[in-house]
């Protein structure tokens, strides 16, 4: 069966993916989905890309300046490392850290573009076609490393929060939050961390727990709640690092987070 791939991009690298992504899929006659080509006018844009996004195989996302800064690119991204996880390729259009485009970018070894595009293309063809088997993870030290290691996200970790709750009606006070890999937060009773607080959604946002060279830290993301998602006053655009100090602001309440064991 025909492998299914979605190409998550910035408005500014449309040529890149046209010159050098999808032709690359066209030409073995895979579908290959990307905004540029696969949305009519006038169509429901989100609706369109969540279709696309929930038929797709295989995910790959064009890292330059510019996707950065794109915040469809930024929510793409995560909805794939949540849901697709081994499947997702960063491509190198143009100089950037992938880290900052989403934080478990910076564990997936990308394919650079830059320097050879045919045989980029040939490596991510045999990557998605089921010729290039990803053994174990490689060193940093070596940012051109082979395909090989394309697919690999580092094994997340667990962790002890240590929160300070202020609750709407004044009530709160300290709890520790146990996450073994992640924890949501919310107005539901299965949530992890259960805040009475009609603004705050259901499943309002969630911590997660990351492996870096072999040094966890701890995460944010805000789950397309209704009111957002604030830290230290700023709404939250993407997943986010939190530190030790750091205020936490869901609806009308307040998560200070004291210490991570």
């Amino acid at each position: 069966m025909s492998q299914r791939v979605f190409i998550s991009h910035s408005s500014k690298d449309v040529d890149f993916v046209l010159a050098h992504i999808k032709p690359v899929f066209d030409h073995a006659g895979m579908f290959a989905w990307c905004s540029a080509t696969d949305i009519p006018m006038a169509a429901d844009w989100e609706r369109q890309i969540r279709s696309a996004l929930a038929q797709t195989d295989w995910f790959i996302v064009v890292l330059s300046p510019d996707a950065q800064q794109s915040e469809w690119v930024q929510s793409e991204t995560h909805w794939a490392l949540e849901h697709l996880r081994g499947r997702v390729i960063p491509v190198m259009a143009r100089g950037c850290d992938p880290g900052e485009l989403h934080l478990r970018l910076g564990t997936i070894q990308y394919i650079d573009f830059r320097s050879n595009p045919a045989q980029a293309a040939a490596r991510l063809l045999a990557l998605v076609d089921g010729k290039a088997t990803p053994p174990g993870p490689q060193a940093r030290a070596q940012p051109q490393a082979s395909l090989d290691q394309t697919t690999i996200i580092r094994e997340t970790r667990q962790a002890d929060l240590r929160l300070f709750i202020q609750l709407p009606n004044g009530t709160g006070g300290e709890r520790v939050l146990h996450v073994h890999r992640s924890a949501t937060i919310g107005r539901a009773e299965g949530a992890d961390l259960q805040l009475g607080d009609d603004c705050v959604s259901r499943k309002h946002a969630q911590f997660n727990v990351i492996a870096a060279d072999q040094i966890p830290f701890v995460t944010l993301t805000d789950l397309n709640s209704a009111n957002g998602t604030f830290v230290n006053h700023v709404r939250m655009l993407s997943e986010q690092r939190l530190a030790v100090g750091d205020l936490i602001e869901l609806g009308n309440s307040r998560v200070e987070l004291r210490a991570i064991d």
